[in-house]
């Protein structure tokens, strides 16, 4: 066997076991986690307040919300620690020093993470309050995250920019313009990642006139009709469209293929 062979294979050989290693590693809490925050290190956490028995939750997401941060709390109680549901240094070590983070973690866990695949009708729907359920929703090519307030829908969900900010951060996502191109995105709501498509096209309302009132020449063609512009001041006329898995159009009731096909990108099938 020559030379160049043999240090191809120890090269090899050497790549394999680094990798090996990686993976046989444990993974310690490292910075400050709290209410907003999302990556692995945010399930690492989920995970460990599970196997400390405060996590209430039925699956493991990349984002601290309130179900995350009322089992931070919780535990930080029952083991003399200050109860701001933030994980900083005292809590990281207190759950190290318990093993609860005593596990493998593959290469992969960095990867790009997907939505859950949920039900409109039976999952996303019920946990939606019309005027009052604030939702972050985040591209999935361009990584541009933004506010949404849910101002209706039935057949699916009809939202708005937060604010004159979200709404620029919108059509950045968009290439920087208004579009009925739908496009794959996360939605963060509860300590949930939710797969979905969205349009932002503005429509069916007017920002300078009262909302739920009759009124002529809506955005985007609409004409006459009630005024489906609820957040004032946001930069857009009217609601754009939030798909999930298995919503449907409002004007017949039937799925949107775009949509779904969007949604099964978000969702990673």
């Amino acid at each position: 066997m020559n030379k160049k062979r043999v240090g191809a294979l120890l090269a090899c050989a050497i790549f394999v076991f680094s990798n090996f290693s990686s993976m046989a590693a444990t993974q310690n809490i490292s910075g400050v986690y709290k209410n907003g925050s999302r990556g692995y290190t945010v399930q690492l956490i989920q995970e460990a307040m599970d196997k400390a028995g405060y996590f209430k939750y039925g699956s493991y997401t990349s984002y601290y919300g309130s179900v995350t941060e009322a089992a931070v709390k919780a535990f930080q109680v029952a083991n003399g620690l200050e109860d701001d549901g933030i994980v900083g240094p005292a809590t990281a070590r207190k759950i190290e020093a318990m093993d609860l983070t005593d596990k493998p973690v593959s290469r992969s866990s960095e990867s790009r993470k997907y939505g859950e695949y949920l039900d409109w009708w039976k999952e996303v729907r019920p946990t939606l309050e019309r005027n009052k359920t604030i939702i972050e929703v985040k591209d999935l090519y361009t990584g541009i995250s933004f506010k949404v307030k849910v101002t209706g829908g039935t057949n699916h969900a009809d939202v708005e920019a937060l604010t004159k900010a979200d709404s620029e951060k919108m059509k950045a996502a968009w290439g920087g313009e208004f579009s009925w191109e739908r496009k794959p995105v996360l939605v963060y709501h509860g300590d949930r990642v939710i797969a979905a498509s969205m349009a932002n096209m503005p429509h069916a309302g007017l920002d300078s006139e009262p909302s739920r009132v009759w009124v002529s020449n809506r955005s985007d063609g609409y004409g006459s009709g009630y005024n489906y512009d609820s957040v004032k001041n946001n930069g857009m006329n009217g609601h754009v469209d939030l798909h999930f898995n298995n919503s449907t159009r409002h004007k017949d009731g039937k799925q949107d293929s775009r949509h779904q096909a969007a949604i099964k990108v978000s969702a990673g099938l």
